[in-house]
């Protein structure tokens, strides 16, 4: 008979917030272009003990041109999912197709970019040489292949004690998250409606600042996608979201900077809004995701 503590209650927060998303758990790895030099390889004018040095491996655009694309990878994630774990987010299921295909997109362009630079890499080591002379170490330039992981044929029947205990430590996570997403979406809003409002307040000349297409395109792209990242059910917010809504409902950029009744009208809106949403959120805290860069 299972005890009392084995029980988890199955309409908790963290269940809901379970049914309602799925994990995404990202790993890109990248080859390290940095080591460290020792400062007696070095003349300076200076203590070595207070120097610290490091070389560039490889003068390499491809190399660049893969980290580029990872951090664009990672910035689609944080602005499409919602906190968890690191290394691990929260994928409403909504969006689960239109996340599938977008990933899909960036797979297939990072593989062609590795390919670009396993091509290049053998003319970047012999370049590397020249550049760097007497800090040059070919030790420092492996063979470069690809490596695949299998999954082992049996895995190891997990114990029913050891089994329950893991099952209340993810129960208790989900829980946790489920809080963390409700305040996480509520101070995105709060920052993206605050910047909109900032830029449309005068500077203290009288002159307008200048707004930018990406400051209302966030905001609207935050406010398109907030249904199906509300896995949380939070009403309050959601009343926000219908009042920005409809200040920027058949309104553009371009009007919203021109047209001086509109500009004022939006701008009042979104300054009630900021005031509805600070009652609500409790801290600014740090976060993973900015959703105003």
């Amino acid at each position: 008979m299972a005890t009392a503590s084995m029980i988890v209650d199955l309409e908790t927060p963290g269940e809901d917030l379970a049914r309602k998303t799925v994990f995404v758990k990202l790993h890109l790895g990248l080859l390290g272009n940095t080591r460290k030099v020792s400062s007696a390889q070095v003349e300076v004018d200076a203590d070595k003990n207070s120097i610290h040095i490091s070389k560039s491996l490889l003068d390499s655009p491809e190399l660049e041109a893969i980290r580029r694309l990872d951090g664009e990878i990672r910035r689609y994630l944080y602005s499409t999912c919602l906190p968890f774990e690191p290394g691990i987010h929260l994928l409403p299921i909504g969006l689960i197709e239109p996340a599938d295909a977008k990933l899909n997109e960036f797979r297939a362009k990072r593989e062609e970019l590795v390919e670009v630079f396993l091509g290049a890499y053998p003319r970047l080591c012999a370049e590397a040489a020249g550049r760097l002379r007497t800090l040059y170490n070919p030790l420092d330039y492996p063979p470069l292949q690809y490596v695949s992981y299998g999954v082992p044929h049996q895995l190891r029947e997990v114990s029913e004690r050891m089994f329950q205990h893991e099952r209340e430590k993810a129960a208790e996570r989900m829980a946790e998250a489920y809080t963390e997403v409700r305040q996480v979406l509520r101070q995105a809003m709060v920052e993206l409606v605050e910047h909109l409002r900032d830029r449309l307040t005068d500077q203290s000349d009288g002159t307008q600042q200048r707004l930018r297409e990406s400051t209302v395109q966030k905001l609207r792209e935050f406010l398109e996608t907030f249904d199906f990242r509300n896995v949380t059910d939070d009403q309050e917010l959601k009343e926000q979201v219908e009042r920005a809504r409809n200040l920027l409902s058949g309104t553009t950029t371009d009007a919203i900077r021109n047209t001086a009744e509109l500009r004022v009208r939006v701008r009042e809106g979104m300054t009630e809004i900021v005031q509805r949403l600070e009652t609500m959120v409790s801290d600014r805290v740090g976060r993973k995701f900015r959703f105003s860069d």
